[in-house]
């Protein structure tokens, strides 16, 4: 009777093998994914000693940049930073209105980067401007934009 119960015996002992190797598989993907969303990536530069000509002089601006990646960003999501720091330069460069508060034209900085880079979860822009013969201070705007949706519950690649 063992003989017959034999292949019987050997094809269950397989299939839990099987199950249970799957099993302990989709357990580790599950963790990962738990723990990739608590992962927290953020990147950020400097564009140092920039010139703009606004607000009727020549001032010096030190930009900061530091933004927030989207939750398990793939890599082809990943942007070089240079071409963010660009697209500040030439925003500043072509700056329209030159009678804008700087608190506005930092507006403008955040959401040019957040909605031309979907790989970025939130932007900050610190902008400095240095004192001069007109203005004795020094200056500061700080602004964060966020998206309103995360887009989290994607699938990892």
């Amino acid at each position: 009777m063992f003989q017959l119960m034999r292949p019987l015996i050997v094809f269950l002992v397989l299939l839990a093998a099987t199950f249970s190797v799957a099993h302990a598989q989709s357990l580790t993907v599950q963790q990962q994914q738990r723990r990739d969303a608590s992962l927290i990536e953020e990147f950020s530069f400097l564009i140092k000693d920039f010139r703009m000509d606004h607000q009727t002089q020549t001032n010096n601006l030190n930009i900061s940049i530091s933004y927030r990646y989207i939750v398990n960003i793939r890599k082809s999501e990943y942007p070089d930073f240079r071409r963010l720091a660009k697209d500040v330069e030439t925003l500043l460069a072509n700056y329209p209105n030159k009678d804008d508060y700087w608190e506005i034209v930092n507006k403008q900085i955040t959401a040019l980067l957040l909605n031309k880079y979907p790989g970025l979860m939130s932007v900050t822009s610190d902008l400095k401007v240095d004192s001069s013969s007109l203005i004795p201070y020094t200056r500061s705007s700080r602004v964060t934009r966020e998206r309103a949706a995360p887009r989290s519950n994607r699938k990892r690649t």
